[in-house]
């Protein structure tokens, strides 16, 4: 646009001047003793034009002379940065492709040639990333300390190294050093999505479920974590800290610090149930189980909670009643229901749903317990062949019917194809 406008100017002026001249005829002298020289005034501003035309060419061309060093190396820092920027892209190719060598070497070339400290941190980043990849430790924490000399004092790039270098000391089960470092950074600047994940996860592999618990909730609260993810590390957080207190008073007050939504969690029911049972807490144990079964049916709760004293068997098939008629085909159901009942002298219910039970599911367990509840009731036919039914599911035995052999070296690697039937006309025509 500025083009086009000048370009308009001048020919508006050259148009101007050309008409001006035309009307407006005169002479033009020059006096140079002991000369005098006449020129008509078209002339005259032809020759100014000219002479401005030569000055200003002449002027040009002696800026360019002068700036030619400077253009030089302006042209030189250019080439060097493409070639920078070119193998910067290249090595994170290689890096995120796996061919880790080859991007350790792109990314020391782009650190040893640069002179922008943040490029040179993040090439000396990604070299290190690669060489931990490699396993080479050693070499990997000396370009850390490259790119923590190239940070200095920059409060962006500090950060950086120090988040990658966390991160790859937990990689390397060394989560003491790397909470270290993000302890110093959390003390020193805001604390981001990516470096609490990564303190969750040190604080995770050192074993201090408070924490876990704490930063589980607040980056479940931000969206930071996936639900599943969250639910499992508070699930195991709360699970160990129940599992781990000393005393009683100590358990319940874990137990009254934690939400609704995270008692019904399978792995914290369980764990709550199980030690409030060692304190003799049979009705909060019985609580704990329902309130956790009401949310989702389990096989690992449903077998915590056919496990009862005499006194709960009762109320307790009650309420797994009233589940079976919303899920009347659950195996596991039906083996806590059979269980339950057994507990109880209950023998005609609990032969009716365990056998319910096999018909949905072939199981060990349930072949045990029907087996126990044939000895308990006189019937040693049919409780030898439950035990074995039960014993040859656990261990892995085949089960053969009456005329089955099994065999033994190499007879038994031989392939039957054909039975002696079969092959007999043949061996008798000579075949």
């Amino acid at each position: 646009m500025r083009t086009w406008f000048w370009t308009l100017l001048l020919l508006v002026a050259a148009v101007g001047l050309a008409v001006g001249l035309r009307y407006h005829s005169g002479n033009v002298a020059l006096l140079l003793p002991p000369y005098r020289v006449e020129l008509s005034a078209s002339l005259a501003a032809l020759i100014l034009l000219v002479l401005f035309a030569a000055l200003y060419a002449a002027l040009r061309a002696i800026s360019w002379t002068l700036d030619l060093p400077v253009r030089v190396r302006r042209w030189r820092a250019r080439r060097a940065l493409a070639q920078q920027q070119e193998l910067l892209e290249r090595g994170w190719i290689n890096l995120l492709e796996g061919r880790y060598a080859k991007a350790e070497s792109d990314m020391s070339g782009v650190a040893g040639q640069t002179d922008v400290p943040s490029r040179r941190v993040l090439a000396n980043l990604s070299a290190a990333r690669a060489a931990h990849a490699m396993q080479e430790f050693a070499r990997r924490d000396t370009l850390l300390a490259q790119a923590r000399e190239a940070a200095g004092s920059d409060t962006a790039l500090k950060p950086a190294v120090a988040i990658v270098e966390a991160d790859m000391l937990l990689d390397q089960q060394r989560p003491e050093e790397a909470l270290a470092l993000l302890s110093q950074l959390h003390e020193s600047g805001p604390r981001h999505m990516h470096s609490l994940r990564l303190t969750l996860r040190a604080h995770r592999d050192l074993g201090h479920w408070a924490e876990v618990l704490k930063l589980a909730r607040n980056l479940s609260k931000r969206n930071a974590l996936h639900p599943a993810a969250s639910n499992r590390m508070i699930a195991t957080a709360a699970a160990e800290l129940l599992r781990s207190a000393s005393d009683a008073a100590t358990r319940r007050a874990i137990w009254k610090d934690l939400k609704d939504d995270e008692r019904i969690l399978p792995e914290v029911a369980l764990a709550g149930a199980a030690v409030f049972e060692a304190d003799g807490d049979e009705m909060r144990t019985r609580r704990i189980l329902e309130a956790a079964l009401d949310a989702q049916l389990t096989p690992a709760l449903l077998q915590a909670y056919a496990r009862c004293t005499p006194e709960q068997i009762q109320p307790r098939l009650e309420k797994a009643e009233g589940w079976l008629r919303e899920h009347p085909n659950d195996p596991d159901l039906l083996q806590s229901l059979g269980t339950l009942c057994l507990c109880g002298r209950l023998w005609g219910p609990a032969q009716r749903y365990l056998e319910r039970s096999l018909s949905e599911r072939d199981d060990s367990r349930t072949h045990a317990l029907l087996a126990s509840l044939y000895d308990r009731t006189d019937r040693a036919v049919e409780a030898v062949r439950h035990w074995r039914l039960a014993t040859e599911g656990m261990i892995g035995v085949p089960v053969l019917k009456a005329d089955d052999t099994v065999l033994f070296g190499a007879a038994a690697s031989r392939p039957q194809f054909e039975s002696e039937e079969a092959v007999a006309p043949d061996r008798a025509a000579g075949l």
